[in-house]
């Protein structure tokens, strides 16, 4: 079994041309001491195909197929306990890595720094439909002071971004099986910022599709992020600050929807 540096953890289903991206983004990286870990979660179109004639050409991937779906919390899980690296990424399937010298700079930095935990970056948004039109630039703070500091009124960390200690994560639980599949990957940047230090580097390294997720969706992802702010209430600061906003932006979410039944 041969060890590497860092795992790759790409959960997907139903998108083998995105996914096929995806990879590739990967293959692209300087940094070559990798293994990508493909959560196939029960897709029913070509995607076990995909991933196994990438397979053929010598990519160091690692593919874990569901004949039935188990969501994302159970797949983000598996991916962690079966991945051999010290570190760790999540790559959504529909995201791309747009920096090759992503995992050579997250790596680099988490050699140099042993007590932080967790990596992240900047990420360009584009349309949900081509992927080729730009909407924006989302950012977060980079220090670990201003991450922690606002850790509760935001998700400080986009997933396709991160870099993390691989142990450190399964030590603070990893991504609880049972959970709703929301706000998963927001639970264990909570976790892993109570066990080091936190940082964001100011390059973009991912270009990340922007979801048309409907108000439904919205509520529920706002509700988990309600829970998670109660549990965490007492480890960072500015709670009643966030609950206050959180709590705005429900009631706007239940007032469109009162409209719209209307």
């Amino acid at each position: 079994m041969k060890i590497c540096k860092v795992s790759v953890i790409i959960l997907t289903k139903n998108r083998a041309l995105l996914l096929k991206q995806a990879i590739f983004s990967v293959l692209a990286q300087t940094f070559k001491n990798f293994e990508i870990v493909v959560i196939n979660d029960g897709s029913t179109d070509e995607t076990e195909e995909t991933v196994e004639e990438i397979i053929k050409n010598g990519a160091p991937v690692n593919l874990i197929n569901h004949e039935v779906s188990f969501g994302k919390t159970y797949s983000r899980n598996q991916g962690l306990t079966s991945s051999l690296g010290e570190y760790v990424c999540f790559l959504d399937d529909d995201d791309e890595w747009i920096d090759n010298g992503k995992l050579q700079m997250q790596s680099d930095y988490l050699d140099k720094h042993p007590q932080a935990v967790i990596v992240g970056s900047s990420m360009l948004v584009v349309d949900n439909t081509t992927g080729s039109k730009i909407l924006g630039k989302k950012k977060r703070s980079e220090s670990d002071f201003l991450i922690r500091q606002t850790m509760l009124l935001k998700n400080n960390f986009f997933t396709s971004t991160v870099m993390f200690r691989r142990r450190e994560a399964l030590a603070a639980g990893g991504i609880p099986v049972g959970n709703k599949d929301e706000a998963e990957d927001y639970s264990l940047w909570l976790r892993l910022g109570l066990r080091g230090k936190m940082y964001n580097f100011r390059e973009t390294f991912v270009k990340y599709r922007q979801p048309n997720y409907d108000k439904s969706r919205l509520k529920t992802i706002l509700n988990e992020q309600m829970g998670l702010m109660e549990k965490f209430k007492n480890l960072y600061p500015n709670f009643f600050l966030a609950k206050s906003i959180l709590r705005l932006r429900i009631a706007y979410l239940n007032f469109w929807a009162n409209i719209k039944m209307r």
